[in-house]
C-alpha cells in the first residue's frame, strides 16, 4: 500500500476549519432540501411528482462525476479545484433563482450536484492534508457534523421560506451564500506545492492506476459500496414499512425524521470525540457490523417502539461508521489522497443508487421484512470483506 509520510502543511486554525464546515454546511443544505421540497416544487412548476423527483436523480448522479474533482485536486491543488466548486455552485444556485419552469431548474440543481461532486472531496483532502492523522478523525468530525446540522437548523427553516416567500428568494440567498463560501475559500491558506504533496513526484495516470489496483484499495472502495447500497435499502423504505405496518400519519413520519437528524448529529459527535481513540479501522469495522445487526432484528419488532429504538440504532451506527470512513480512506495514500476520497464519494452514490433503485422494487414484490435482512447480509457481506481485506494507513 502507497503511503506518503512524516510531511503536513501547517495544520488548520479553528477558524480556518469553521469556515470549511460553513461552506460544507451549505452545500449539505442544497443537498437535503429537495427531500421536503419535492411536493412543493412539484406544485410551483406544475409538474407530477415522479418528473419533480429527476432532482434527486440528478443530485445523486452527480456523485458519480466525483472522480473529475479528485483529479483536479491532486493536479492543481485542493484550495483551487475548491474555488471552482465554489464558483460552480454559485452558478447553479442562480440559475435555480431565475428559473421560471422546470427544466431550466432541473438544469441549475445538476449544476448544483456537480460543484458538491467536484468541491467536497477536494474539501475532505484539504482538511486531511492539515491534520495529523492521529487527530484526523476529529478534524473530519467537526467537518461533517454540518451534515446533520443542515437537517436540524437549516431543511426547517428552507421550508418554513419556501412556503412563506416562494422558491426563487430562497435560492437567491444560496446565490448569495455561495459568494460568502467562495470568498471564505480565497481567504484560506494556498496549497499550491503543499509538503504532504510531495510535488516533485505528480501523481500520473499510471500511478493512479496502479493505486487503484492494490487489494487494499479495491477492498475498501468495494466496502463502501456495498455498505451504501446495503443502507439506501432501508432509508427509502422506512417511511412505507411505518406507513403500512403502524399507519403511521405524515406528522409521525415527519417526527421520525427529525429524531434521525438527531440521531446523525449524536453519531457524528461519538465519531469525532472516540474515534481517533478506538482506531479508525476498528471504528469502521464496529459500526458497520451493528449496522447489519439492527437490519437483521428491525422486521423481528412487532411494536412501534420497539421497530423506532431500531431505527435509531441503526442510524446512529451508520451515522458513527460513515463519518469514521472518511478519515481512514484519507490515510491510505498522501500523494493521491484527492482522487481516493472522490472515488469513495462516487462509490458512495454508486451504492446509494443500486439500493435506491432495488429498495422500492423488493418491498413492492416481497414485503419490507425481506428488505431490510437483505440490507442486514449485505452490510455484514461488506463487513466480511473488509476484515478480511481493509488495512488502515497513516498517510
Amino acid at each position: 500500500m502507497t503511503t506518503l509520510t512524516a510531511h503536513y502543511a501547517r495544520e488548520l486554525t479553528w477558524p480556518q476549519l469553521l469556515a470549511l464546515v460553513w461552506g460544507r454546511w451549505l452545500v449539505s443544505l442544497a443537498f437535503r432540501m429537495v427531500y421536503p421540497l419535492l411536493g412543493f416544487l412539484a406544485a410551483v412548476f406544475a409538474v407530477d411528482l415522479t418528473t419533480a423527483s429527476l432532482l434527486i436523480t440528478v443530485q445523486v448522479a452527480a456523485s458519480l462525476l466525483s472522480p473529475l474533482g479528485g483529479v483536479l485536486s491532486d493536479s492543481i491543488g485542493d484550495r483551487a479545484t475548491m474555488i471552482g466548486g465554489g464558483i460552480i455552485f454559485t452558478l447553479g444556485a442562480a440559475i435555480c433563482a431565475m428559473s421560471a419552469s422546470f427544466v431550466p431548474f432541473l438544469v441549475g440543481y445538476a449544476v448544483i450536484g456537480l460543484a458538491i461532486a467536484v468541491g467536497m472531496p477536494a474539501l475532505q483532502s484539504y482538511v486531511s492534508a492539515r491534520s495529523r492523522y492521529e487527530r484526523r478523525a476529529r478534524m473530519l468530525g467537526v467537518l461533517e457534523l454540518s451534515w446533520a446540522l443542515s437537517a436540524l437548523l437549516g431543511v426547517p427553516l428552507i421550508t418554513w421560506g419556501a412556503e412563506r416567500w416562494g422558491i426563487a428568494p430562497i435560492f437567491a440567498g444560496l446565490t448569495i451564500a455561495g459568494g460568502v463560501m467562495l470568498i471564505s475559500y480565497i481567504m484560506l491558506p494556498n496549497d499550491d506545492q503543499p509538503p504532504s504533496r510531495q510535488p516533485h513526484q505528480p501523481a500520473s495516470t499510471n500511478h493512479r492506476w496502479h493505486l487503484f489496483q492494490q487489494p487494499s484499495i479495491l477492498a475498501a472502495l468495494g466496502f463502501v459500496f456495498i455498505q451504501l447500497a446495503a443502507v439506501e435499502l432501508i432509508f427509502v423504505s422506512y417511511a412505507g414499512w411505518l406507513s403500512s405496518a403502524f399507519s403511521a400519519t405524515t406528522a409521525e413520519l415527519g417526527f421520525v425524521f427529525g429524531l434521525l437528524g438527531v440521531v446523525e448529529l449524536i453519531g457524528s459527535l461519538s465519531a469525532t470525540l472516540f474515534t481517533d481513540r478506538i482506531g479508525k479501522r476498528r471504528a469502521v469495522l464496529g459500526g458497520f457490523l451493528l449496522v447489519g445487526v439492527w437490519l437483521l432484528l428491525l422486521p423481528q419488532s412487532g411494536s412501534w417502539p420497539v421497530f423506532l429504538g431500531l431505527l435509531l440504532a441503526f442510524d446512529l451506527c451508520f451515522e458513527f461508521a460513515i463519518v469514521s470512513t472518511f478519515p481512514l480512506i484519507s490515510g491510505l495514500s498522501a500523494q493521491q489522497r484527492g482522487a481516493l476520497l472522490a472515488m469513495m464519494t462516487a462509490c458512495i452514490g454508486g451504492g446509494r443508487i443500486v439500493g435506491s433503485l432495488a429498495g422500492p422494487w423488493i418491498s413492492a414484490t416481497a414485503g419490507y421484512a425481506l428488505t431490510s435482512t437483505i440490507a442486514g447480509i449485505l452490510a455484514l457481506i461488506g463487513f466480511g470483506i473488509g476484515l478480511l481485506f481493509m488495512k488502515e494507513g497513516d498517510a
